[in-house]
């Protein structure tokens, strides 16, 4: 063989060794799968538990002898921002950031039913409610969330005969403790319905009312009664010296039904004497006030 044949055969196979190695990487590129979208992270939420403690403490740091920098009550729904190894998460609720456990919380994803929050303690011999308490439901058990899934968000208003305010309630019978009391012209967000109850969303607080007491149309203005007489006068003492709450109802668990603070040592009319609460006036104001607080 000639040497020009001889360079004509090595050009030839240098270029099929050269090909050979590159042939792979053009297959690899073009077969590669393109990549997925990441997906959709959704926001995580909460709601705060019923405990024996009463409110529970949000925290500004992720320690329990950390500043105090709100509290809230059991029901209330939190969005989560941060979630660590511990049981420490950044949650915001009532316009409030804070730390706070999660064994006070029960965790579930935006778009999720919610947990439905429950009191489960309860007197060893329950008295019935009346029958229009839909007392078919009346349970102390914890309410079983996939009975009460959510299938609507509809938008009622509390409208009562009496134009007394509606209780929101742990649970789907006048058995369970009142959890909130909303006066006549509240906004309620109806989630499900079962018989006479709907599981509802006032404001940032879960829970269930009367469906009697709920109207599609915001409620009228109603016509005025005769002022009630005093019966006698009263001097409001708070034991440490600061002020006591006028509420709108014989509700004190929840901040939304306080009307005034009258400060201690104030006057005021007496409208109606009650055992645990009392009726009365305080510069031009009618409301309930704990009855102990009055001399």
């Amino acid at each position: 063989m000639d040497k020009k044949r001889i360079k004509k055969f090595l050009s030839f196979m240098l270029a099929l060794t050269l090909l050979s190695a590159v042939l792979p990487v053009i297959a690899d590129v073009s077969t590669a799968p393109e990549a997925s979208p990441a997906p959709e992270t959704k926001q995580l939420m909460a709601v705060v538990k019923y405990t024996p403690y009463g409110r529970i403490n949000m925290r500004a740091e992720p320690k329990e002898d950390s500043a105090r920098v709100g509290v809230l009550s059991g029901g209330t729904l939190v969005k989560v921002y941060e979630q660590g190894a511990g049981r420490w998460v950044l949650v915001e609720g009532e316009g409030k950031i804070g730390y706070m456990s999660t064994n006070f919380l029960e965790l579930f994803y935006e778009g999720e039913t919610p947990p439905i929050p429950v009191k489960t303690e309860a007197p060893a011999t329950p008295t019935p409610g009346p029958a229009s308490s839909g007392s078919s439901y009346a349970s102390y058990e914890p309410v079983n969330v996939l009975s009460w899934p959510v299938t609507e968000s509809t938008v009622m208003y509390v409208d009562t005969a009496n134009r007394k305010s509606l209780n929101l309630r742990a649970g789907p019978s006048t058995w369970y403790t009142a959890i909130g009391s909303y006066r006549v012209g509240t906004r309620v967000l109806v989630l499900a319905r079962r018989g006479d109850w709907a599981y509802v969303s006032v404001g940032d607080r879960l829970g269930f009312m009367m469906l009697t007491f709920l109207s599609y149309d915001m409620p009228g203005p109603f016509p005025p009664g005769p002022e009630p007489t005093p019966v006698g006068t009263k001097t409001v003492s708070h034991p440490w010296g600061s002020f006591v709450n006028l509420r709108s109802s014989t509700t004190t668990d929840t901040n939304k039904n306080i009307l005034a603070r009258i400060p201690h040592g104030t006057e005021v009319e007496l409208l109606e004497w009650g055992v645990w609460y009392s009726l009365i006036r305080y510069n031009g104001i009618t409301g309930y006030i704990v009855t102990r607080y009055l001399k």
